[in-house]
């Protein structure tokens, strides 16, 4: 072997070696553990065994949404049920941090949407439900769940019922995970109708359609529009490469080990947040606001939502969430009102019904996890708690 080839096997050899050593030894494991004995907080607050159900619940929190959707639409072809609700929020509805007085228990736990639907099966109440949610949702992404659901006939819901937040007027985008939803004819062809419109959004969902055409280009070898020409004017390569890509990936996953990469993953996102949270004093509780063109894009989504309910008959219901006492969102009182004033607004003009839920959760029913406080995210007690608070204002209609 010349020296002049030598890196070409050197080079992947050593990067092999460092990815094995890497997910069998698991450094990330223990610098995050370091990181979590700094803080005040305390790392077991965050439920991990949560109560699954796939024909009440997207379970994957957006990362597999196509196939949970699959999964749930025979049953709901079938439902006879006179109220049949599709719930859309953040992380809140899907997430328990522990209380400061709560302590872990093994039994499968459930968060607010499941007591709820317990409470309303239990009172006799001809409803059918499921929670449609993701970790960070924003309004188009909202959208884009619905324009699915109008896709398809079974899965349209009598009632939508959806979490306002402020915390939720400030994300953009449509997630990768999302896209696959692009592999449903009948969602493509809605989907770039509604990419069609001269908005923010539109803007949004002919980026994400471009992205999902580019990545199917990639790993498939097909020729497609995006693969010709992006919204960069870049031109994307074709061929055998993301082919042979495609299917080494397909073969590794076999492996138990190469599978616990998400793990692995989720070890460093969290090793992250903490350097950020002990180096910066950037936390979950640190106060924030809403950019002009981050509010315009989801007050539009969410003008649209109401607007596609409207037009299919169904009843969209609004909450505005709780948030903690002990850690407010809002950079200032302008923002606050601003916020408020901005769902109020919506409700008005493009909800059937509007609850305010923001200090419906006592201060001490909040979690408290890693770095203190956390804002949008609360105990077991507080899930069991507002379940009841929907379920007696009424929020699901034919529930009480």
């Amino acid at each position: 072997m010349t020296p002049s080839r030598l890196p070409a096997f050197v080079t992947p050899a050593l990067a092999i070696a460092g990815v094995w050593a890497l997910l069998t030894f698991d450094p990330l494991m223990h610098i995050r553990a370091r990181l979590t004995a700094i803080g005040a907080g305390r790392a077991d607050a965050d439920v991990t065994n949560l109560y699954i159900d796939p024909l009440t619940q997207e379970s994957s929190r957006g990362a597999h949404v196509l196939q949970s959707l699959r999964t749930v639409e025979p049953s709901w072809c079938a439902a006879t049920e006179r109220t049949r609700f599709m719930l859309m929020g953040n992380s809140q509805t899907l997430s328990i941090i522990l209380s400061p007085t709560e302590t872990r228990v093994a039994t499968p736990e459930k968060t607010y949407p499941d007591e709820l639907l317990d409470l309303l099966h239990a009172s006799g109440a001809s409803v059918r439900g499921y929670r449609l949610s993701a970790p960070n949702l924003g309004y188009t992404e909202a959208l884009w769940y619905l324009e699915y659901l109008l896709s398809h006939r079974c899965l349209k819901p009598t009632d939508l019922i959806l979490q306002a937040n402020f915390e939720t007027f400030r994300k953009t985008g449509i997630r990768d995970n999302m896209l696959e939803l692009l592999d449903d004819p009948a969602f493509l062809t809605a989907a770039e109708s509604e990419a069609q419109s001269q908005t923010p959004y539109g803007a949004t969902m002919r980026q994400a359609i471009a992205r999902y055409r580019t990545r199917l280009a990639t790993t498939t070898g097909a020729k497609t529009p995006a693969a010709e020409a992006t919204v960069t004017g870049v031109s994307q390569a074709r061929g055998l490469g993301g082919v042979f890509e495609t299917g080494v990936r397909t073969m590794l996953d076999r492996s138990p080990l190469f599978r616990s990469r998400a793990r692995l993953k989720g070890e460093l996102v969290s090793s992250l947040y903490l350097t950020r949270s002990h180096l910066l004093n950037i936390t979950a509780s640190s106060k924030r606001s809403v950019g002009a063109a981050t509010l315009s894009l989801n007050v539009g989504a969410f003008e649209r939502i109401g607007e596609l309910c409207r037009m299919n008959g169904i009843r969209l219901t609004v909450f505005n969430a709780p948030q903690n006492p002990l850690a407010p969102l809002y950079q200032t009182n302008d923002e606050q009102e601003k916020y408020h004033r901005v769902i109020a607004d919506l409700g008005k003009n493009y909800a059937w019904r509007l609850f305010d839920f923001e200090d419906s959760i006592p201060k001490e029913m909040w979690g408290v996890w890693i770095d203190g406080p956390d804002p949008i995210h609360f105990g077991r007690a507080a899930h069991a708690r507002f379940a009841g608070l929907l379920f007696k204002a009424g929020v699901i209609p034919g529930g009480q």
